[in-house]
């Protein structure tokens, strides 16, 4: 039996509660079974059936308001959907990311210099060693032919197009990567001489134009940027023209960027000539890269080169025949035909389609909360409407049609808080709590029934006008209302419901752990606040999405002040872990204030023990304040351990007692596990301490917050620059025996090329006295006379082991790098890896479950292949290293620009190879 595919319809069922004539018959129905015999026959007549065909009929109104189209429902009175409040972000915005690959980082570079014709960012690659390249790029700048002309002559010139690229670069760096050799290739003229048979049918200087910009393509092509619908038609998916970072001039298709071309061939040349409408035949081309010897073999690209024609160099000579005769076709119109193809070509004009109109948010505007009363459509007998009932009616009757309209109330108010929702849909979904009213359930006041005034008793029991009270926002009767329907718990539900929503369409979950211990932590257990701590947090998230995402692995930039350094990377970890502190200090940086009388190293006196009866129970506490210090803002928490910050945050550990011989109140303080309490402050009243113990609290709470976070110390910014002479190598045989070593330290390339002729070279084929002389060129070879042709045969036989892939652990190669405090550094040390420095002393910090899940959230939100380790630090600990790193930043700049060696750098590596993990 064929399987029926699942469809929905295109058509939807219209809705039982748009059709009054259902609506009525319906509910008839359900009174009849309710009532039974009870009420009346049902007819037309009939009071109670008036009010039920009413209602049925306001609900078709709310029936037809709530089936608007969404978009309708969302748009505010100017039309215009706000993105911010429902979290509607663009495409470009959500889809792209900070650049990540070799080809985003190139994409972004000839976006955002115009200066630069092309770039090539190149891994610094080795065959054998594990660590040391891994991270690291170099940079090959082309600059455009304005440019060039301009180096040729001044070549200071180049001296700023690398530091603008150096500058874009480290502002998009990636954790753990690194641009260190910049460079701008110099130009590699080639000449061109050719001889072209052309259709006479097609205008000469045209084909000439089309012929000239082939050749240019070939020698070096242009990267075109492209608009969104010229990628839709050639095929590509919207999350494949969006994918990397947003670009202002257009989009780079990834096949225009080519690698780096290392020999021009006259052959490309012929067939991209060739192809060009109008040529009949290329009789010969040949190519000189000095103007004078023309040949049709390849030319090599100099090292440090790129290749360059020059259409206008008089030592190019391109003839074009037509009917056997030559065509001087060089004149100001080829010229100008010319430059128009190149532009075109390059496609420089195109700017991407953002600046554009976008209707998408665009829509009617509808006042679906609007409520007009259901009383203004009863029949003028019932004496509810506007016209009231006759003052000549009795009081009796009076009355009853009152007691009729606040019956109708009821009813009215569940139609009008429905509509109240619908046309508050846009708050609803908003993250932006501090703009839109702090509610889910939406209601309003039912100002528009005819005469409601006189059954409120909000106003009826006040002294303002109708006037003043219904234009009061807060009034009575509007709070009573929102109490009713939604209280803060119920509001906190469903706001963060709401939010999880909103995130799960990003494919988000975060994990609400930091969040619950920081508000249990730090917020006093009597405060309550409508909007919590979890809601700001998810809402900020929302708010700052994009950023957060695009940028959550990106690096600080080190060529700026680092004062207050920040990295995308940072950023995102920091919004997780629901961390907010003063970025523009160190993390000890509270500790240099004098609220709280706390040592963190040095030696004290001991304080002098006491004892106090109070209702008859003995209180030992230690006392250390002076009587001239009593009533001062100052706290003494003397010899406490650091652990006074995690349990000095709970009131439970306190007690506010009067001494009567002393004629003043002591706050005393105990840890859990102590015996004895601690005198901290002392006050003349009662109500003196209390507020004491209250800003103390908050103080302590203060230091933790402010000194929340950590620091990041990437280890490819430790290594040597690439041309220093800080790398070598030794190989080790069996059981760790060393056979041989590099003499001396050497650049990278250097030390690359020795290990690959060593590895590479089959040592067996030579005696082993030429071995030993050989090898002894570069390296010291551990052997003895008696010993030699075995040692020679261990080395050989351990480097053909090595060439072949050996994982044993030995023999090996080791690599090493001069670290600069007197001791070498293995190359795995700087593969991609992060060192993560964190405060110990925090009181969300100094709980061992929030210190594992710090950990394991970081090493889920970073890259897989990077190594991570953690330090956790005292408060002594963290001020040396503060005063290590802040100059170590600080000198990073000079460094990669100037080659000069942070003094610091030693002394950082001393810091963070100990153990320090307590």
């Amino acid at each position: 039996m064929a399987k029926i595919p699942l469809q929905i319809s295109r058509e939807k069922d219209r809705d039982t509660s748009l059709e009054y004539a259902k609506l009525r018959a319906e509910a008839l129905t359900l009174v009849q079974e309710l009532s039974g015999h009870v009420w009346t026959d049902y007819n037309l007549h009939d009071p109670g059936v008036t009010m039920l065909e009413q209602l049925c009929f306001a609900l078709t109104d709310l029936a037809y308001k709530t089936d608007f189209p969404v978009n309708e429902l969302l748009a505010d009175k100017n039309g215009r959907i706000s993105a911010n409040d429902n979290a509607f972000y663009s495409k470009a915005d959500i889809l792209s990311s900070g650049p990540v690959t070799v080809a985003d980082y190139r994409k972004l570079i000839l976006d955002q210099l115009e200066e630069v014709e092309n770039i090539w960012i190149e891994p610094v690659l080795s065959k054998y060693t594990p660590g040391a390249s891994k991270g690291t790029y170099r940079v090959f700048i082309q600059p455009n032919d304005k440019l060039t002309r301009e180096i040729e002559v001044h070549q200071s010139a180049a001296e700023k197009i690398v530091s603008d690229v150096r500058n874009c670069l480290m502002r998009y760096r990636s954790v753990g990567e690194n641009f260190e050799e910049i460079s701008v290739l110099k130009a590699q003229h080639i000449s061109i001489k050719a001889t072209i048979m052309v259709d006479p049918r097609y205008p000469v200087r045209e084909t000439l134009a089309y012929i000239c910009n082939a050749i240019e393509q070939v020698v070096h092509p242009f990267v075109r940027f492209l608009s969104e619908a010229e990628l839709m038609e050639a095929g590509y998916a919207t999350e494949d023209i969006y994918l990397g970072p947003q670009l202002t001039r257009g989009f780079v298709p990834d096949e225009d960027l080519l690698e780096r071309k290392q020999q021009i061939d006259p052959s490309e040349m012929v067939k991209a000539v060739s192809s060009v409408t109008g040529v009949l035949q290329v009789k010969y081309l040949y190519v000189s890269s000095d103007g004078t010897n023309f040949s049709s073999r390849p030319i090599v690209v100099l090292p440090g080169y790129y290749p360059y024609v020059d259409i206008a160099d008089s030592r190019n000579d391109i003839g074009i025949y037509s009917d056997q005769f030559e065509q001087h076709s060089r004149d100001a119109v080829f010229w100008n035909v010319y430059q128009k193809i190149k532009e075109v070509k390059k496609r420089h004009y195109t700017g991407q389609e953002k600046g554009l109109t976008d209707h998408s948010l665009e829509a009617p505007y509808r006042d679906a909360k609007q409520y007009y009363s259901l009383q203004h459509f009863f029949p003028a007998i019932y004496g509810i409407g506007n016209d009231e009932i006759s003052r000549h009616e009795t009081p009796q009757r009076r009355a009853q049609a009152k007691q009729l309209k606040a019956y109708l109330l009821f009813f009215e108010q569940i139609l009008a808080n429905y509509l109240a929702q619908l046309g508050n849909l846009s708050a609803v979904f908003s993250p932006d709590i501090n703009k839109v009213p702090s509610n889910t359930y939406f209601t309003q006041p039912l100002y528009d029934v005819p005469h409601v005034k006189h059954l409120l008793k909000a106003f009826t029991s006040g002294k303002q006008s109708w006037e003043a009270f219904t234009a009061n926002a807060d009034n009575a009767y509007v709070r009573s209302l929102q109490q009713m329907t939604e209280q803060d718990d119920l509001y906190q539900q469903r706001k963060v419901r709401i939010f999880d929503h909103l995130l799960a369409r990003f494919n988000m979950i975060v994990p609400r752990y930091p969040v619950s211990l920081y508000e249990m932590t730090y917020q006093p257990p009597d405060e309550k606040n409508r909007i919590n701590c979890e809601l700001r947090w998810k809402a900020s998230i929302l708010q700052k999405l994009p950023a957060l995402l695009s940028e959550r692995i990106q690096a600080f930039n080190y060529m700026q002040d680092t004062e207050g350094l920040f990295s995308g990377y940072h950023q995102w970890l920091y919004k997780l872990l629901h961390i907010e502190r003063n970025l523009q200090e160190p993390l000890t940086a509270v500790f240099n204030r004098d609220h709280v009388d706390m040592k963190v190293s040095g030696w004290q006196p001991v304080p002098q023990a006491k004892h106090i009866h109070v209702n008859g129970e003995t209180i030992w506490y230690s006392d250390d304040i002076a009587d001239s210090e009593i009533g001062t803002e100052k706290y003494y928490f003397g010899h406490q351990p650091i652990s006074l910050l995690k349990h000095g945050v709970d009131p439970a550990n306190y007690r506010i007692v009067e001494d009567p011989s002393n004629h003043h109140f002591l706050v005393l303080y105990k840890a859990p596990g102590q015996n004895t309490w601690h005198a901290v402050a002392k006050h003349h009243s009662k109500q003196a301490a209390t507020q004491a113990q209250i800003r103390m609290i908050k103080h302590l709470q203060e230091i933790s917050m402010e000194s929340e976070g950590f620091y990041i110390v990437e280890h490819t910014l430790l290594k040597p620059l690439l041309k220093t002479a800080a790398y070598g190598f030794r190989l080790l045989g069996r059981g760790g025996k060393l056979l041989l070593e590099q003499r001396s330290y050497q650049v990278f390339d250097d030390r690359e090329q020795k290990v690959n002729l060593l590895i590479d070279t089959d040592w067996q084929e030579l005696t082993p006295s030429d071995m030993y002389q050989q090898l002894l060129s570069f390296c010291f070879v551990y052997t003895g006379q008696s010993t030699l042709d075995a040692d020679m045969t261990e080395i050989a036989v351990s480097l053909r082991q090595i060439a072949a892939g050996s994982i044993a652990d030995y023999p090996r190669m080791e690599y090493y790098i001069d670290s600069g405090n007197g001791y070498a550094m293995p190359d795995e040390f700087y593969r991609p890896a992060i060192c993560i420095v964190l405060p110990s002393w925090p009181a969300r910090f100094q709980y061992a479950e929030f210190r594992k899940f710090t950990e394991d959230l970081i090493r889920e939100q970073t890259p897989v292949y990077y190594k991570l380790t953690f330090h956790w630090l005292s408060i002594a600990d963290m001020r040396q290293f503060e005063s290590i790193y802040y100059p170590w930043l600080k000198a990073l700049p000079d460094f990669y620009t100037k080659g000069i060696v942070p003094p610091q750098r030693a002394k950082l590596f001393e810091f963070l190879t100990k153990n320090r993990r307590p």
